[in-house]
Formats: C-alpha cells, sequence, structure tokens
C-alpha cells in the first residue's frame, strides 16, 4: 500500500502511535478546490482456524471470479479500488481535479482505540470538505449501495445477585425476588414499547435526520 501510494505521486507518511501504525498519503495542488479525505482499514478479523480455508488466507487467490483473501472485502479490496482509481485519473489527466488525502489504520477491528487522539493532534493535516469510506455492504454486484448511517456498539456485563441458595416457591414466592425475573425487568425498561430508548438523557446529543 506504502509502495503503491508513492508510485501514484502521493506524499505518504507513516505514524507511530501507542497502538498499530497509521498511514497517511496527500495530492493537494488546489488550494482553492474541495478536498477529500478517504479512510480504510488494514487490519483483519483472525483468519484461524486457517485449516478451514482452501488456500492460504494472506495470500489472495481467484476462484470463479472472485478474489479470497483476508481483507479482500474488509477492508484492502475497497481501499485498493481508490487508489487505483486514483491511479487511472493520473494517467489520463496528469493530476487529480480536486485534493485528496488519504488515512489508512490498523485497529478498526478492535474499535480503534487509538485513532481519536491520531486525529485530535492531526486535525488540521486532516482537515476535509467531505470523507468517502467503502466499509459497507451492497445487495448486489449490480445495485450500488450509499451508507448514510450506521448504529453503534455498546458493550456491558451485567450481574444481578440473589439468594444463596434456592428458595421453595410456596414458601418464598413474591416475597423474594427472583434474580431472572429482576433482570427481565430492568432489561425490559431500557426501551419503550415503540422501539426508543428509555434512558433519560441518551437522545440528548442524537441529532435528528434531515429529509
Amino acid at each position: 500500500m506504502l509502495n503503491h501510494c508513492k508510485r501514484i505521486g502521493l506524499e505518504v507518511q507513516l505514524h507511530d502511535t501507542a497502538g498499530h501504525p497509521v498511514i497517511t498519503a496527500f495530492r493537494c495542488h488546489h488550494p482553492s478546490r474541495p478536498t477529500l479525505l478517504i479512510y480504510g482499514h488494514y487490519d483483519v478479523q483472525p483468519a484461524e482456524p486457517e485449516e478451514d480455508w482452501n488456500a492460504l488466507p494472506f495470500q489472495p487467490t481467484v476462484r470463479d471470479g472472485f478474489i479470497y483473501a483476508r481483507g479482500a472485502s474488509d477492508d484492502k479490496g475497497q481501499f485498493f479500488t481508490y487508489l487505483k482509481a486514483l491511479e487511472v485519473v493520473l494517467a489520463a489527466r496528469g493530476d487529480l481535479p480536486i485534493n485528496v488525502k488519504l488515512l489508512v489504520e490498523g485497529e478498526e477491528e478492535i474499535g480503534s482505540p487509538h485513532l481519536g487522539a491520531f486525529l485530535n493532534k492531526h486535525r488540521e493535516q486532516l482537515k476535509a470538505d467531505a470523507i468517502a469510506i467503502s466499509d459497507g455492504s451492497q445487495f448486489s454486484d449490480t445495485v450500488p449501495a450509499i451508507t448514510y448511517g450506521l448504529r453503534g456498539l455498546a458493550y456491558l456485563e451485567l450481574s444481578v445477585q440473589g439468594p444463596r441458595t434456592d428458595l421453595h416457591s410456596g414458601s418464598f414466592g413474591g416475597i423474594a425476588l427472583n434474580p431472572i425475573h429482576a433482570l427481565v425487568n430492568l432489561l425490559d425498561r431500557l426501551k419503550n414499547p415503540d422501539g426508543t430508548i428509555a434512558i433519560p438523557g441518551f437522545y440528548d446529543a442524537v441529532a435528528p435526520l434531515e429529509p
């Protein structure tokens, strides 16, 4: 990826972070024109169990017109498409019609724990008018898709403590709360009947969708 960026005339930088390195590349020759930032990630989900693969997971193979390799569709393939598009435009026109910046990170699959600090540190360097991210899905090869929103993730562990031993329902039913019932009651109170989140303040920072 680094070599390809250099070969097509992009200014490439490799940044060390507290985690995996971040790669940036630039071609910004037009101060008065818009700037596009293209994002991608080079890390992948683990390949294990490797014995279930029909070929080496990190050695691309073509079968029935499809490329099989770890990260071919998440997200190296999409990002390489951008590089090839830039290469074609540069070969045909000699320059790009807009300014282009690229950002590739290596921790997307674990939640990008160090990306926020990197973005804050390089805020001015990465400033752009629009961002292109191709890390979603589409319904078929012939139907393009534009992703305009994704749900985030929130992880938590909830422990409910009850009696130390089983209690006879005839003697204690209705008096000692069953931990399973308590857990069901807690989970049920997280959402309203219409599916909206019932946690106070949950929507305070959520911007409404525009038409």
